[in-house]
C-alpha cells in the first residue's frame, strides 16, 4: 500500500511525515483523526535518508499492515465471543438460575478488555521491531 507525504521532521533513522488521509479511509476513526481532519503525523522508516520537506512516497506492506489490522480488531473481537460463549456454557452447566445472557454479556465485555489490555502492554515491543512500519521508498520530485 503506497502513500505520499511530505517530511517534517527527522530523528536518526525514523523520519516523522504529514500525510493527507486517504479517500478510502472515510471515516472509520481508527487512525485518531476523525473526519474533521484531512492530515495525519507518522513515522516512517528512513532508507533513503530524506531531508525535511522532502515529499515521499511510503509503503507499508499489506501482509503486514493485514497482520496489524488483525491484531488490533479481530483479536479482541473473538475474546469478546469467547468469554460470553465460555461463561454461557459455564453458567448454563452450573444450573445458574440468574441473567445467563447479561452475566456473559459483562464476561465477554471483560474479556475483550483484557484483550486490549494486552495488545496495548505489547505495542512497544511491536513498535519497536518497526516490522509494521511503514518505510520512506523515495523522494517525489
Amino acid at each position: 500500500m503506497k502513500q505520499s507525504g511530505v517530511v517534517i521532521e527527522k530523528k536518526g533513522d525514523i523520519a516523522y511525515l504529514n500525510m493527507q488521509r486517504h479517500s478510502a479511509c472515510g471515516s472509520c476513526g481508527a487512525c485518531g483523526m476523525g473526519s474533521e481532519k484531512s492530515s495525519m503525523k507518522i513515522e516512517a522508516i528512513n532508507k533513503i535518508d530524506a531531508n525535511i520537506g522532502d515529499f515521499v512516497e511510503v509503503d507499508i506492506e499489506t501482509v503486514d499492515f493485514m497482520k496489524a489490522a488483525f491484531i488490533i480488531y479481530t483479536i479482541p473481537l473473538v475474546s469478546l465471543l469467547i468469554g460470553v460463549i465460555l461463561s454461557n456454557k459455564l453458567l448454563s452447566t452450573l444450573n445458574y438460575s440468574g441473567n445467563i445472557e447479561v452475566i456473559s454479556f459483562i464476561v465477554g465485555i471483560v474479556f475483550m478488555a483484557g484483550a486490549f489490555f494486552i495488545v496495548k502492554l505489547n505495542e512497544k515491543r511491536l513498535r519497536n521491531s518497526k516490522k509494521y512500519m511503514p518505510v520512506i521508498t523515495s523522494i517525489i520530485k
